[in-house]
């Protein structure tokens, strides 16, 4: 006699790692009530898709994807399909009508109803799909993201993780239809975080990357004390972590204090992640930013004065209603000033629902892409400069996976201090012999790989390499 057939939930997660960070909620609440998860697609009975919505080329992403499970489903491929994330946050009225195959939206207030939404498909009768689709009405739900004080999560197969420490966001930058999909800020506790960490750690993870919509405001809505530097503090204890580094910050709060924790920390990577979107301070104005261009570079300066070995990645944003060739020059100038060490930059899409959407003096597609190409090869040259600094020097790296066996030796694929995961370049180290997946290898800078990547050699073990020794 046959047993019976055991579903699988595949998961497709776009756009940012906060996005990833809620698939894997998602996967681990499945688990736990002993649905299976798989990571191939071809094999699962029902997909669930977590959206990005935030700009105009997620959103066509989303929408592709979404189609594309839609045909499955149609064809009899898949049984179920799941849509949850910022996309359904923003345009629940319209997906319903759009796609009637999907069988449950999750808002993003919703995404602990993961699991009875799977069970909801696993029965499979009109009344519980009635249900389903019934549940989330816009009206019924406050329009805020949930954030959990504990997330369980399954042990990851890389040595870094991702953490969220607060979610949603009370800036009000005129560019930005954040708040209106993740909702005000909040924060998560100290003691919810650090379990976390814990789990995690002794599941083999190695590197944390803190993560949030505004990372330096973490703790001031819980009114009693709560900060980022009281939380850091914390994490310095925490056996078997190597490294943290810190995501998506807001520059408005950096204060001599956090600055001085992060100095004296043996933990920190010393890589910074501060979007400043641009230095004129007529763009800042109209961007809603708060923070003057003085400010900006002062911030700069103090930052690369107090912090030994600093790596500073930036974002920029191209093309804002207003601003001029002048403007565009300052840009240039900043980031020759700044020598940031990575930058991701965009040009601006006018967002429904943002208040820069109606602003008059629209740049042009044209001009912006001219002035983005021209932004990237700048920093092209500025980061070649910075790379080849690293040449002939020994650097701490971490194993993130092997990669292939040359006639060298063997060859894996790594990251130093200043590269964070999925968004910088990679160092490659090479070796005669086998090196630990998670572990900190000190390894001797040969040469630049492609515009992003270096080639390492392997030099000792980790046992005999200095703290913070680069």
């Amino acid at each position: 006699m046959k047993s019976p057939k055991r579903h699988k939930v595949g998961f497709v997660s776009l756009g940012c790692p906060k996005n990833l960070v809620d698939t894997e909620a998602m996967i681990s609440a499945l688990s736990k009530n002993n649905i299976s998860v798989t990571g191939d697609q071809n094999e699962a009975d029902i997909i669930v898709i977590n959206t990005c919505g935030f700009l105009e080329p997620a959103k066509q992403e989303s929408l592709s994807t979404i189609d594309e499970f839609s045909v499955l489903k149609k064809k009899g491929k898949i049984q179920g399909l799941v849509v949850a994330g910022c996309m359904t946050e923003r345009f629940l009225p319209l997906m319903k009508e759009k796609y009637p195959l999907v069988d449950a939206f999750l808002r993003t207030g919703e995404f602990s109803r993961i699991v009875p939404s799977v069970e909801s498909i696993l029965t499979d009768t009109a009344d519980s799909r009635r249900s389903l689709l019934g549940e989330c009405e816009p009206e019924q739900l406050s329009g805020h993201s949930e954030i959990q004080d504990y997330v369980e999560r399954l042990p990851v197969k890389r040595p870094y993780a991702y953490v969220k420490i607060s979610e949603g966001c009370d800036r009000r930058c005129s560019f930005c239809i954040i708040p209106k999909l993740r909702g005000k800020h909040h924060s998560r506790s100290i003691d919810g975080i650090l379990d976390e960490i814990l789990q995690l750690v002794s599941s083999g993870t190695k590197e944390i990357v803190f993560i949030a919509q505004d990372l330096t405001s973490y703790g001031r809505d819980l009114r009693n004390g709560t900060s980022l530097i009281q939380l850091l503090r914390e994490v310095e204890k925490i056996e078997g972590l190597e490294w943290y580094r810190l995501m998506y910050n807001y520059p408005r709060f950096f204060s001599d204090d956090l600055i001085a924790c992060l100095s004296h920390s043996q933990k920190f990577t010393g890589y910074l992640d501060i979007p400043f979107q641009h230095i004129s301070d007529k763009v800042l104005k109209m961007m809603r930013r708060p923070e003057s261009s003085l400010e900006i570079r002062k911030l700069i300066t103090k930052l690369k004065e107090n912090i030994p070995n600093l790596f500073l990645r930036t974002t920029l944003m191209i093309g804002f209603p207003g601003e001029s060739a002048e403007d565009f020059e300052m840009l240039e100038s900043f980031i020759d000033f700044a020598e940031f060490d990575h930058l991701g930059a965009f040009t601006y899409y006018r967002e429904s629902g943002t208040a820069s959407f109606d602003y008059p003096d629209q740049v042009s597609e044209e001009i912006k892409q001219e002035r983005f190409e021209a932004l990237m090869d700048l920093q092209k040259n500025i980061q070649t400069k910075l790379l080849k600094r690293h040449i002939g020097k020994s650097m701490d790296i971490m194993i993130d996976a092997f990669a292939e066996r040359t006639r060298s030796g063997l060859l894996y694929r790594g990251r130093h201090r200043g590269q964070a995961p999925d968004v910088d370049g990679l160092t490659y180290v090479l070796s005669a012999g086998d090196l630990e997946i998670g572990q900190i290898y000190s390894s001797r800078i040969d040469k630049i790989a492609g515009d992003y990547d270096l080639i390492a050699e392997y030099e000792s073990h980790p046992k005999q390499r200095a703290i913070r020794a680069n």
